[in-house]
């Protein structure tokens, strides 16, 4: 299967903003998810790919809509690709 390019960067940033701006620790996120600091650590580094599952638990954790971090990650996709390409 075709992969797209940046996705696990992209939602690691998305993921790491959100928890920052809400003044959540990796830590009390993984807890929240039934998880590590260690995991939360590599997603946020784009290390590591998220399961729809993960996907769910992060969002509800950080108090967003899964749809909404998922339109905030794919933003930051168009935003970096056109920012490569340099079309608008």
């Amino acid at each position: 299967m075709k992969e797209v390019q940046g996705l696990s960067t992209a939602f690691g940033k998305v993921i790491a903003k959100i928890r920052a701006k809400r003044g959540i620790s990796q830590e009390q996120l993984a807890e929240a998810i039934d998880s590590t600091n260690v995991y939360i650590s590599l997603l946020e580094n784009g290390l590591r790919k998220p399961s729809l599952n993960a996907m769910i638990l992060i969002a509800d954790s950080l108090s967003v809509q899964p749809d909404k971090l998922v339109q905030s990650v794919v933003e930051l996709l168009k935003q970096n690709t056109s920012e490569k390409t340099g079309i608008k």
